[in-house]
């Protein structure tokens, strides 16, 4: 079962032109979700999905050529805890998505793998930073 994302809050964003290469542009913000442990000691692992943007669309049907780095920003444990576990294990930029072709313009779609251990365990919102080079798309 996927996560359900309550909110995405952008950053400003830092725009192209200003001395990145190939025209980089930089997105950053927070997602606030929850995402809560189950009984037991397995670690529980799920999917966020979320979409950020506004970004040139290369017109071509390629994926996006784009970097993410995503981490915990707001966790917690509610009750006693041991050997809790709060982790991102990848995220990445998996597609364009709501593509305009009048505007040339598109966003991007971002796929993060979560993990809690302990079923008082909880995370509430998550950091990301996309790097996207829409010149090499």
């Amino acid at each position: 079962m996927a996560i359900s994302v309550i909110a995405v809050n952008a950053n400003q964003t830092i725009p192209p032109g200003t001395g990145a290469p190939g025209g980089m542009r930089v997105l950053s913000g927070i997602v606030q979700c929850v995402f809560e442990g189950q009984a037991g000691a397995a670690v529980t692992r799920d999917t966020l999905t979320f979409t950020i943007g506004r970004v040139n669309f290369p017109g071509a049907s390629l994926p996006p050529v784009a970097s993410c780095i995503a981490s915990p920003a707001s966790f917690g444990q509610d009750g006693s805890g041991n050997a809790s576990l709060w982790a991102v294990d990848s995220a990445k930029v998996t597609n364009f998505l709501n593509i305009d072709s009048g505007s040339g313009t598109a966003d991007l779609e971002v796929v993060a793998n979560l993990a809690v251990r302990g079923s008082d365990a909880f995370i509430l919102r998550v950091n990301y930073t996309v790097f996207y080079f829409p010149a090499f798309a």
